[in-house]
Order: C-alpha cells, then structure tokens, then sequence
C-alpha cells in the first residue's frame, strides 16, 4: 500500500510542474506525426504519436500532452514497490523503492515530457516484475502479460528489444530457463510478434529507415555550446562517458542503491531466483557500450535494482534509526535536485537557484539555463513570428508559391504547430519523417528555409540563396546559437527531383 501512496504523491508533484513551461521540439514533431498516423515513423513506433493525438482536443496544451508521461512516471515508482514486495521486501523496502525510483532525475524529466523514453521505466519495470512473478509462482499465465509488457514496450521505443534479449538470454544462463519449457511460452511469443509485425512491417517497406536514424544519430554528435559533450564517436571516450551517465541520470545516492542491488543479486542466497537480472543488467551495459549508445539507452532498467538494493538494504540496517537515516539521506541529496529536473520553478526561479548553487553565473558571467531540455521549452511562438515576417514580406505573387522547408524535425515541428495562427502554408522538412511525407508538391523556385544543418547542401542545390536573417533565443545558448533564415531560389531541378538529397536521418 505504501507504494501506491508514494505513486500518487509521485503523480501529484509531475501534475505540479506539466504546465510551467512550453514544448520541446521532439513533441512538436510527435504533434505533427499525430496528424500522419502510420503503423511506424523513421524514428519511432506509433506509440507516442497516440499518445499525443489524446491531447488533440485540448489544443496539444503541455498539460494535456504530458499527463500520460506524469502517469507512467507514477505507475513506475509504484511497479519498483512491487518488485521490493516480491523479492521479500517489507514495507521500508517497497516505500523506500517507489520514493528512490520517484527521485530518480532522469525518471523526473522523462515524466514532463511526451518523448519516446516516457514510457521505457513503466514497460521496462512492468516486464521485469510480471518475470519475476512468473518465477516466483510458476504460473505460465504470466507469459501473456510479459508478452502484452513487452508489446507496449515495442510500441514505445525499439529498445525494448535490448531488454527482452538480455532476459531471455539471462534467464538461459540459469536454473530458471525453466520458464521456457511452459506450454505458454511459444503461443505469447507469436502474439506478441503477430501484434508488432505491422510495425515491422512499416519500416520493412521503408527500407529500414530507423537504422539510418541511429547512424545518423552517431555521425551528429556534438558538444553543447558551454563545451560539455556527453556522447563521442570515439569508443573509448564514449564508454567512459556512458559509465559516468549512470551515475549522472540516477544520482550518487540513488546509484549507491542500486549498486547495492546489484551486489546483492548476485551474492546473496535470498535471491538466488533472481540473479538473472543482474545478469541482464550486466549484458545491457555490455551491449549498448559495444553498440556506441547513449547514457540513457538503459536509464529504465536501475528501477528494478532500485527495488533489489532496498530490499538489501531493509535486511542489512534492521533499527528504526538506521532506516530513517537512510530515508533522510536520500531526500536531503535528491530533493534539491528536483528542480533540475522537474520544473516546479519559473524560468527566472530556476536561473537564480542554479546560480546559487554555482552551476552557472559564476565569475561575473551571465546565468544560463544549464538544463538543455528546459532550454528548448521557450521561444517557439517568437520563432514562428519571425519567419512569418519573412514570408509576409515577399510579394503576394511569389509568396503564393514559396515553400517554407526546416532543416530539422524540431523547427519544423514548431513552424508545423504554431504556423496556422499566421497564416503560414503547409511545412516541409528535411529530417526524418517530414522528409518521408516530402515537398507537398512545391516547385522549389521560392523557398524559405530556416536553419543551418543543411546549409552547405542548399547553397549546392539552389543558385540564389540570401540571408534574410537570424533569430535568436538567449535560453536555448546551451544547445546551439542562433537559426539562420534564407531565401532560396532558381534550383538546380525541380524540388521533387532534388528532394532526395536535401533528406537526412538521425535523432
């Protein structure tokens, strides 16, 4: 019961702080990707699409969108509750399991925002417990819920393959391969492949254009503006970056947890049944290590051990004052981080508390906003204006024909959104799925095109091309500077016959 409460508490504070800011480019584009419905998109399954169609009524308000995220956030926290329950946990175990997975700051972020990741803690966590119950009870029902978990895993982000590999190869490894020989293992497992397969059937007949979204992905790394990088095309950089991240995206605390899980998985002889999850935690980091992913790849998986370390950790410091103390240790080293991650503070708020926390504004320099996903919540409607006052600017005669083309999904995305409220035309875009729906007819003898990821391909695809002018957003210093705006005119060929070379995948 007292991960419900915690859940709900969880779902409360998400509630408080969905509204406090604007969108991110990424949902802007899951806005517009709602309005091509598809069995798959270039970088993603339907799920998120879905999910940000529910918001249609409400005019796509950050509220309306993000409210299932808040959920699944909440659903999580209570799921690692559940876990604790499972491998013997009492009720410090399971509070203490939903209150470190709740404060994980990357689960805090990802239950703000409507992105692909919003829903790998909940689907993550979800398989992951109805294993264990299959274990723990040998009910081979269970199958059918891990295959319905894995599904809507599937339909979320395609990492759930990674998950559902490295478990089924753990549990391989030990006595509890067991679990295959039940009658019901094959007959989930063709349902769960008969639900996917229109997915995969989508990206089988668009020539697999996800694994140009990773490759893409990898060639455009690149540091932020205040020079930190997180991800490297070299390996051994990358590695060690990724090593670090664990620790970054869970906190030094909440990371002493599930370290601690981690060890007891596979020592102590409570859990002997359940060491294949840390065997699978094990080929996880192998995998995406060898496979040059980000940090967050695996960020779902550490509510499962969050779970596992509270239970060792309940058995360990049995006293009243030992657990208390555990308890305020953990909240007096993630509540201050909350902010960071969650945006309970205004925009000036969050300045003034970073800089008082010595994070930026130091040294007689200007404060920044440091968190790169907040900055990309401002000035979207300011952004919109500005190329609206360009294409109004053009005579009404060359205006009726000129294309307004995005180089990257997000500013597309946006022009997409907010576009209609100043007359804009229809936007095409270069990245990703704004290229699969291609120029929408445009000639490409008028076009405006904003942004610079494209720009020494436009000035070789277009003989006239002027800067027209720039716009910036002072919040978004971390990310990038400013978008540069162009007229493009008198093309080599006709836009459709150009159009292959302008597309570009990557995330």
């Amino acid at each position: 019961m007292i991960g419900f409460w915690i859940a709900l508490a969880t779902l409360a504070l998400h509630a408080s702080a969905l509204h406090n800011y604007g969108l991110v480019g990424d949902e802007m584009y899951f806005i517009a990707c709602s309005k091509h419905l598809a069995w798959g998109y270039v970088d993603q399954p339907p799920l998120v699409a879905i999910a940000a169609l529910f918001a249609a009524p409400f005019g796509y308000a950050p509220f309306a969108l993000r409210v299932l995220p808040a959920l699944s956030a909440a659903l999580a926290a209570w799921l690692a509750a559940g876990i604790a329950r499972e491998l013997g946990g009492g009720r410090f175990a399971q509070g203490l399991a939903a209150l470190a997975t709740a404060l994980v700051p990357a689960y805090l972020l990802l239950g703000n925002l409507l992105v692909t990741t919003a829903f790998e803690p909940l689907s993550w966590t979800l398989v992951i417990y109805l294993v264990i119950r299959l274990i723990k009870t040998d009910n081979p029902a269970y199958w059918y819920g891990i295959a319905a978990a894995f599904t809507f895993g599937m339909y979320g982000k395609y990492s759930m393959l990674l998950l559902g590999a490295a478990v089924a190869i753990a549990l391989l490894a030990t006595p509890e391969r067991r679990v295959f020989r039940m009658r019901t293992f094959p007959i989930a497992a063709t349902l769960s492949l008969l639900a996917i397969a229109p997915n995969l059937a989508w990206q089988w007949s668009h020539g697999w254009p996800f694994l140009g979204v990773l490759h893409g992905d990898f060639q455009h790394r690149h540091p932020f503006q205040s020079g930190i990088m997180l991800e490297y095309k070299n390996f051994g950089m990358n590695a060690l970056a990724f090593i670090g991240e664990q620790i970054l995206y869970t906190s030094p605390v909440v990371a002493a947890l599930w370290i601690w899980g981690l060890v007891a998985l596979t020592r102590s002889e409570r859990m002997r049944s359940y060491r294949w999850l840390a065997i699978a935690f094990g080929l996880l980091i192998v995998a995406t290590i060898a496979l040059e992913g980000k940090g967050y790849y695996v960020i779902a998986i550490y509510a499962s051990l969050i779970a596992a370390g509270s239970v060792a950790l309940e058995r360990a410091w049995e006293t009243t004052g030992t657990r208390a103390t555990a308890t305020a240790v953990l909240l007096a080293t993630t509540v201050p981080l909350i902010p960071i991650s969650l945006p309970v503070l205004s925009i000036q708020e969050f300045l003034a508390y970073s800089t008082a926390l010595h994070l930026t504004g130091q040294n007689g320099t200007p404060p920044h906003v440091i968190q790169p996903l907040y900055a990309q919540e401002f000035g979207w409607e300011h952004f919109t204006a500005r190329v609206a006052r360009v294409y109004d600017a053009l005579p009404p005669r060359v205006r009726a024909r000129t294309a307004i083309f995005a180089d990257t999904y997000g500013e597309a995305g946006a022009l997409a959104l907010y576009g209609p409220a100043y007359h804009l035309p229809t936007i095409i875009g270069s990245q990703n799925n704004f290229y699969i729906w291609g120029p929408q007819g445009y000639d490409g003898r008028s076009m405006i095109v904003v942004g610079a990821t494209q720009q020494a391909t436009i000035r070789r695809l277009f003989r006239k091309v002027t800067l027209v002018t720039t716009i910036a957003n002072p919040y978004e210093w971390v990310l990038q500077g400013p978008d540069p705006v162009y007229y493009c005119s008198e093309p080599v060929a006709p836009l459709a016959t150009i159009w292959p070379q302008l597309g570009w995948y990557g995330a």
